[in-house]
């Protein structure tokens, strides 16, 4: 009955997403980046790279990386809503496999110029972690810390509950504290530096997140990238750590 509910509101919030346009500007509410004059911001990133090796014995091996990741944000007066969604898979010649899927939705109200508060759930499936699956929401604040022509930095703090199935059997419940930062440095009209962080922490596992990327624009929209993902997993039911390194094609509308 657990699952059946939380998979509802995360079915809910997904389908009040997927519409229209489009790149950031700085007039967004928290980490919601819209475009003067546009309701919307959809973008979506595909990224492959592959790896062959030789050693001296005449030995090969091939690696596979693919990451695919999806943005939506809608802002309507002092309420922004977002939704992503990604997906990481690494394959190679051994069985350290990476598999992993987040969905996240978050509700954000805006009370100052630059305080706003929001609400989250997250829902993630990393196979190579201890969990089946995690669960989590919370509720906090984020601040708008900079914000101009070239670049913006924001922060959130929050606290809230994680449901955790484990492999080996048996749940974890535990209540969390969440930190977050999200920047973005407009290097030249045409390149952008991006990277978000994240940190989960309970008493039975703590979640690190990073995803650092550097954008170069090829025509109105679509452009090229390269991004590095670091999750890290400390958990009493054991420990994961992948990190992913990708190239690719973004898409913006």
């Amino acid at each position: 009955m657990r699952k059946i509910i939380i998979l509802s509101a995360l079915t809910m919030l997904t389908t009040t997403a997927f519409a229209a346009p489009t790149a950031p500007s700085r007039t967004g509410i928290g980490s919601i980046q819209i475009d003067e004059g546009k309701p919307f911001r959809l973008e979506g990133d595909i990224g492959y790279l592959l790896n062959n090796s030789k050693s001296t014995d005449g030995s090969s091996s091939s690696k596979e990386n693919l990451t695919a990741r999806i943005l939506f944000q809608r802002q309507v007066g002092v309420w922004g809503q977002e939704v992503i969604a990604n997906a990481t898979s690494t394959h190679d010649d051994s069985s350290d496999n990476i598999e992993r899927y987040l969905l996240a939705g978050k509700l954000l109200h805006r009370s100052t110029d630059t305080v706003y508060q929001f609400g989250k759930i997250n829902a993630e499936k990393d196979l190579s972690s201890a969990f089946n699956y995690q669960i989590s929401t919370t509720g906090g604040v984020g601040l708008d810390i900079l914000k101009d022509e070239k670049q913006s930095l924001s922060t959130e703090v929050g606290a809230g509950y994680r449901f955790s199935e484990k492999k080996a059997g048996g749940n974890n419940n535990e209540i969390i504290g969440t930190v977050a930062a999200f920047y973005q440095y407009q290097i030249t009209p045409s390149v952008r530096f991006n990277q978000d962080l994240g940190y989960d922490y309970g008493q039975d596992s703590q979640t690190f997140r990073s995803r650092t990327a550097l954008t170069t624009d090829l025509t109105q929209h679509f452009s090229a990238f390269a991004s590095y993902n670091l999750n890290d997993i400390k958990a009493d039911a054991g420990d994961s750590r992948d990190s992913l390194l990708s190239l690719g094609l973004h898409y913006k509308y």
